[in-house]
């Protein structure tokens, strides 16, 4: 006999929240009582697996355990099986963002896996909306998006959520993408086409009804953990929430205010399960739990799509060496060092969040490696500005809202600075090295990445020079020349 995790019951059946310990126990006693009301079989019972994925970011090499692990399900007697991806699918491998058909090969491996249902996320518009729009036709999947008007856009044919039924549940699905940014996801506000996104907590409140035409009303979510949090408790209509965008990997999922919330990390490292068991349209209980796909064995046929993917040897050119392991602090000097170097700057800065590689082990250095670190095709703009200005940028990155606010998340070059913060944590000073103190007015070359000149705030937002050239294409010429590289661990910025 399954026992569950815990019920989840229509409203009208109100399950009381209780504490953890106590939870597995009663849901077991739950479900004998269901049972007993059949005569005290099991006869008929069934149930329906969700797995789940988010923030793959071309992150390809676990595929064939994924499809190995869908086909174990499917080929399970009496289970039915949906495939669920909560966006982000791509920007992270050079493999699949510098493919001839950029982006495709994701696509064509999500094809192959079956994948059921998709919401997207921020960067699925890396490109732009009709890149997107191309890569969205190409799916045998669907795509919903709910909290965003795409009429008369180049995704208006996709709809805001989907009525699907799978082994007899109803199932009804909404996809939200973050709008953390102005009202708008994380990217360059051009790239998005002229969609207008909208609020969703206020999108969540007019689809509630949605949820009474249903056995299950599933959102699939790249809003991030909190916001994912703050759903739960606002909207107890939503049982499940297939969750993505911050990174966060839950075990065994969370229980917020009834409804479970679910996430699986980043990179296909994990794929989350999701057991559902019901019985004439019934849901007897909900279990979820994540499996690592290091862990599962390769599907033949998949496997050579994913080496048919990666053999571009241009990409496999040895561009440098490093003397040592390189954590993400070294990276990140190394390639504000670049921006610098390639333009002739005296001052630049390179985004924590444009960072996509935490480390680089010592030894020789590939294209795809300096590739894979900051693979949005990122160009270097530059600006004239005084030191005031400078500090006008970090101040307001660092009180910002968001995931990367009240962080570190702009790494210097030719400077170093001090961000002083009061007892809420918010900054309220910036002091600079005295080396780089200038005649009052004076103005320096700054260099920053296109995507932090157009989204970040400062007194010339958007207005900056574009020299045209790509921070990753910089990394790797700078590479070549200093070669070979001593990590530098140095920290420039201090935050008291």
């Amino acid at each position: 006999m399954y026992i569950c995790g815990y019920i989840k019951v229509k409203p009208e059946h109100p399950v009381p929240i209780l504490p953890n310990n106590m939870r597995k126990l009663t849901a077991l006693f739950a479900t004998l009582i269901l049972l007993a009301g059949y005569g005290g079989s099991p006869a008929g019972t069934r149930k329906l697996v969700l797995v789940s994925t988010n923030d793959i970011h071309s992150h390809i090499d676990n595929f064939p355990a994924l499809v190995t692990l869908l086909n174990g399900y499917r080929s399970a007697e009496g289970v039915e099986v949906l495939y669920l991806d909560a966006g982000d699918r791509w920007t992270g491998s050079p493999y699949v963002d510098m493919a001839p058909e950029q982006y495709k090969p994701v696509v064509d491996l999500l094809n192959a896996a079956g994948l059921d249902i998709a919401t997207f996320g921020n960067h699925e518009w890396d490109n732009g909306n009709n890149l997107l729009a191309k890569r969205t036709a190409e799916a045998a999947f669907v795509n919903i998006l709910t909290n965003a008007d795409v009429e008369g856009t180049a995704l208006d044919f996709v709809p805001p959520y989907h009525i699907a039924e799978a082994g007899g549940l109803k199932l009804g699905f909404t996809g939200m993408v973050t709008t953390a940014v102005d009202g708008h996801p994380d990217g360059k506000l051009a790239n998005f086409g002229g969609i207008r996104f909208h609020d969703p907590l206020e999108t969540a409140e007019r689809y509630a009804p949605l949820s009474d035409s249903v056995d299950l009303y599933i959102l699939i979510s790249h809003l991030g953990f909190t916001e994912d949090s703050i759903l739960a408790v606002a909207r107890p209509e939503l049982d499940i929430i297939i969750g993505g965008h911050s990174h966060t990997l839950l075990p065994e999922g969370r229980e917020i205010g009834g409804t479970l919330v679910t996430q699986t990390g980043k990179n296909l490292q994990y794929a989350g399960v999701t057991e559902i068991t019901h019985r004439g349209g019934r849901v007897l209980g909900i279990d979820n739990r994540m499996v690592l796909l290091d862990t599962v064995a390769h599907d033949p046929a998949v496997a050579a799509m994913v080496a048919e993917i990666k053999n571009e040897p241009g990409l496999l050119e040895v561009v440098g060496t490093a003397t040592g392991d390189m954590d993400k602090l070294a990276l990140m000097n190394l390639f504000s060092d670049a921006m610098r170097d390639a333009v002739g700057a005296d001052i630049s800065f390179h985004n924590m969040g444009g960072m996509r590689i935490d480390r680089l082990d010592a030894g020789p250095i590939t294209k795809a490696e300096v590739y894979a670190a900051e693979p949005f095709g990122n160009t270097i703009v530059t600006h004239y500005m005084t030191l005031a200005e400078v500090g006008e940028l970090l101040l307001n990155k660092f009180n910002s809202k968001g995931k990367e606010s009240h962080t570190l998340d702009l790494y210097p070059s030719g400077i170093e600075y001090t961000i002083v913060t009061d007892d809420e944590g918010n900054a309220t000073d910036i002091f600079f090295e005295s080396t780089v103190e200038a005649p009052s007015g004076r103005r320096f070359r700054v260099a920053l990445s296109d995507y932090v000149d157009s989204v970040y705030k400062h007194a010339y937002t958007g207005e900056g020079t574009d020299s045209g050239i790509r921070i990753a294409f910089a990394a790797e010429k700078y590479i070549n020349r200093i070669s070979p590289v001593a990590p530098d661990t140095c920290m420039r910025v201090i935050i008291r």
